[in-house]
C-alpha cells in the first residue's frame, strides 16, 4: 500500500470576524454640552462629561445619542436616511457612517489578539450639535 502526500494543510484556517458592531464615545466637558444643547436639560450639578455615543448596531443599523452618566439620561440624535460603509482589510476595519445631511463617523479599528483598538474616529455631529471646538479625551471603543 502506498501513501499519497499533499501540501494542503489538514486543517482549514479559521477566519476572525469582521466587526460589524461597536459603540464610539466621546467625553464632552458639561458646561460646553450645557451652552451648546440648554434645552436638553443636562444638570450643571455634576462635574462627569456628556458623552456623545455613535453605535453601529449591525451592517445596516447605526444609532446616535446623547448621555448624561450623572442621570442615566439618553436624548437620541435623529439622523436622517443613514448610510453604513465597512472596509475590511486585516487587521483593520473602516467604519464610515453618513446621513442626509454629512459624515456621522469615520472610524478605523485594528484588531490585535482578539481585541479591537479605535485608531482613527472623526464625527461631524460635534458640529452639528454646536459643540465648540477644544481639547477633549480620545474617544473610546466598545464593542458589543
Amino acid at each position: 500500500m502506498s501513501t499519497v502526500h499533499t501540501n494542503q494543510p489538514s486543517q482549514t484556517k479559521a477566519t476572525k470576524p469582521v466587526l460589524r458592531s461597536c459603540t464610539i464615545a466621546w467625553p464632552i466637558a458639561r458646561n460646553a454640552a450645557l451652552k451648546a444643547q440648554p434645552d436638553l436639560g443636562f444638570s450643571a450639578a455634576s462635574a462627569k462629561p456628556i458623552e456623545l455615543r455613535i453605535t453601529v448596531v449591525s451592517e445596516t443599523k447605526a444609532r446616535a445619542e446623547l448621555h448624561d452618566p450623572a442621570t442615566g439620561e439618553t436624548h437620541t440624535i435623529e439622523l436622517g436616511a443613514p448610510r453604513l460603509t465597512f472596509v475590511d482589510a486585516e487587521p483593520f476595519t473602516h467604519i464610515e457612517l453618513t446621513d442626509a445631511q454629512s459624515l456621522v463617523l469615520s472610524a478605523t479599528i485594528k484588531r490585535e489578539h482578539n481585541q479591537d483598538r479605535l485608531i482613527y474616529a472623526r464625527s461631524g455631529l460635534l458640529t452639528q450639535l454646536d459643540i465648540t471646538g477644544g481639547r477633549y479625551p480620545a474617544p473610546t471603543l466598545s464593542t458589543l
